[in-house]
């Protein structure tokens, strides 16, 4: 069983995720050809902008990550 809770899935094909101890992250789709799924903790800033905004914020977040998808060697690919 999971320690992770969903909090908003998008059709957008990114999830929002609460990670067993209370940090955030955002799960993005990417690729054209070869997709595969990435992971990026949201920093400290991130997670004060997700909050005030909400979706507005990680459809922001979603869309730059699929434009870069190393994300400034932030991301990693999903565990299984």
């Amino acid at each position: 069983m999971s320690d992770e809770e969903v909090l908003y899935q998008s059709p957008m094909l990114y999830r929002m995720i609460r990670e067993g101890s209370g940090g955030l992250v955002i799960e993005v789709v990417v690729g054209g050809f070869a997709m595969t799924t990435v992971r990026v903790r949201l920093d400290a800033a991130e997670s004060d902008a997700y909050a005030r905004e909400g979706r507005a914020y990680s459809d922001r977040l979603a869309k730059a990550i699929t434009a870069r998808p190393a994300y400034d060697g932030r991301a990693y690919e999903v565990p299984e």
